[in-house]
């Protein structure tokens, strides 16, 4: 019981985790073009990208947990 939870909410910590630095690398990204220290817009977008789909990525599985767990509650009752 108490082992599988701690690895689980590791798992999510983790997750949120590489969503922040990908998103952190996005905006660094922007403010290097803002700078002039990236020159091609691409890097930029690419990095924009990944920032939005890391994002979607997580909310998509954070909603499955929750439906899961809401499930999981209804079948204890």
């Amino acid at each position: 019981g108490g082992k599988s939870g701690a690895s689980f909410e590791d798992a999510i910590k983790d997750a949120l985790k590489e969503v922040s630095e990908i998103q952190n690398e996005a905006e660094k990204a922007i403010y290097n073009f803002a700078k002039g220290e990236i020159k091609d817009i691409h890097t930029v977008v690419i990095e924009m990208e990944k920032a939005d789909i890391s994002l979607q990525t997580l909310l998509q599985v954070r909603n499955k947990l929750l439906t899961a767990y809401e499930e999981i509650m209804r079948m204890q009752v």
